[in-house]
């Protein structure tokens, strides 16, 4: 955005203005900086017909509201244009990665404020309201969608004002009173950068979850697949966490246990009596689950891995459950670690009274015997933690479970979050992994033979391969890094 700023506002050519943002107080990775690069050129290309005619707007449209006890405020984040008379305005949403369905009450504010809104600076300080002042509104308002890792171009909505009110009036202003007067809390991978996580109700205040003694910096946000991307390599582990595009990602084994767990989360969600036989897939047959489809041998492997689960099904003849949650999202606060935890466990459900915590895992290798699992699998020594601080909420701690399903069996290895022993043993494991994470603040790549299955290697200036650039020269260039190996 700022680099478009100074090319648009201040007419700089694009070498200049990456030069003057990059020379700005605030220091980016060298990662965010190669994609910027690659996103502002396929901006460029992708907008310059239209920006011949239409001309950029740097106030934000906002539609305002002045109440005897309160402002309303409606508003936009993404970039504006208009024509030279003022009577079309057009507003861009600017989209990361791969495109994905935009919801109506989305495209039903940015056109409203397009359509209705007033120019306006940002406030200063945040706090105060915005202050419109100038033309108010278009008469004719079109959305579109850029895609700035392909430079696809997608029409969203082209319509009159009036046609704009009324699509709003369907698609957007239940659902912005019902944001202004909702009190539903959706913690989870946002709460980092909210300014009110600290006073929040929404995540769960855990101090020492991590086992970090102390945290120095910001508040960061994590999860176990972000530290462990983190200990393969620091670059790869903040250019997931920035979201910024990536190529396929799942090698044919952890596409297979991804589908198992899809499987699971679906028949889960529908009984509570013990999974059966006649609930899972034919071991004959292609089968899919969620976004999964797994095929041929895959496809009878992973139906044997669920008739195998039908034996261990935590609902299978159990006394007492309730509170019962499949694939839940949790979202823990642990300010000695200054980190916000969010954690996906594949079930948690409370038996007689007591929490119990389990992780699924699915492999074709044969039993072996392998090192302790708080160990092996961090996400286990987090339930442990976890329980032993009574963050679930109402009830004790149960024990936290490992669940391995092969073609040829099941088992399940328990561990006791009220074990001091287990619990010092997570908490070190935990510290080992958060530790070097939290420590860390340039996030340095660290090149070798596994950026060749980095799904965000094309942004890595540290890759051997190619850049993004010389991929979008190279029409009959391969699909970007080959997946890599992964847990299922």
């Amino acid at each position: 955005m700022a680099t478009l700023d100074q090319i648009e506002f201040d007419g700089a050519d694009l070498a200049t203005a990456l030069s003057v943002v990059r020379s700005d107080d605030i220091e980016t990775h060298p990662g965010v900086d190669r994609f910027a690069e690659h996103a502002t050129r396929a901006y460029l290309r992708a907008c310059s017909r239209d920006d011949a005619v239409l001309r950029p707007v740097r106030d934000w449209w906002v539609a305002q509201r002045i109440l005897p006890s309160m402002v309303w405020e409606l508003y936009a984040w993404g970039r504006r244009y208009e024509s030279g008379d003022g009577a079309l305005r057009e507003f861009r949403f600017l989209r990361l990665g791969e495109a994905r369905e935009r919801g109506p009450s989305e495209v039903a504010i940015a056109a409203f404020v397009a359509a209705f809104g007033a120019p306006a600076s940002w406030p200063q300080p945040w706090s105060e309201p915005f202050r419109p002042s100038g033309r108010e509104g278009a008469e004719r308002v079109r959305v579109i969608e850029v895609g700035l890792a392909d430079g696809s171009v997608k029409e969203l909505l082209d319509a009159t004002a009036q046609e704009v009110e009324e699509y709003f009036a369907t698609h957007g202003r239940t659902q912005v009173v019902e944001i202004a007067h909702g009190e539903a809390l959706e913690p989870g991978f946002g709460c980092g950068e909210c300014k009110r996580v600290a006073v929040c109700r929404g995540p769960v205040r855990t101090p020492g979850l991590l086992g970090v003694e102390s945290g120095q910096g910001p508040l960061r946000t994590v999860s176990i697949s972000g530290l462990r991307y983190h200990r393969k390599c620091p670059a790869q582990a903040y250019l997931r966490a920035v979201h910024l595009p990536r190529s396929y990602e799942y090698s044919q084994e952890a596409a297979l246990g991804q589908a198992v767990h899809a499987w699971l989360e679906k028949v889960h969600d529908q009984q509570r009596d013990g999974c059966d036989l006649d609930a899972m897939p034919d071991a004959v047959s292609d089968w899919s689950a969620g976004d999964w489809r797994v095929t041929g041998e895959d496809a009878a492997a992973g139906a044997r891995m669920l008739a195998r689960h039908v034996e261990v099904c935590p609902f299978r003849d159990a006394p007492e459950v309730d509170s019962v949650r499949v694939e839940p999202q949790l979202t823990f606060l642990d300010l000695v670690a200054r980190a916000v935890v969010v954690a996906k466990p594949d079930l948690v459900y409370r038996e007689e009274g007591r929490w119990v915590w389990r992780e699924l895992k699915t492999t074709q290798k044969p039993r072996s015997s392998f090192s302790d699992p708080l160990e092996e699998y961090p996400q286990l020594a987090l339930g442990v933690t976890a329980l032993a601080g009574d963050a679930l909420g109402p009830g004790g701690a149960g024990r936290v479970e490992l669940e391995i399903l092969r073609p040829s069996g099941a088992e399940i290895v328990p561990i006791d979050p009220t074990d001091s022993e287990r619990v010092k043993t997570a908490r070190r494991v935990l510290r080992e992994w958060a530790g070097p994470w939290r420590e860390d603040s340039v996030f340095d790549a660290r090149p070798g033979k596994e950026c060749q299955w980095c799904p965000v290697s094309q942004w890595c200036p540290s890759y051997p391969g190619v850049g993004p650039e010389q991929k979008d020269d190279e029409t009959s260039a391969e699909p970007g890094p080959a997946a890599a190996s992964a847990e299922g």
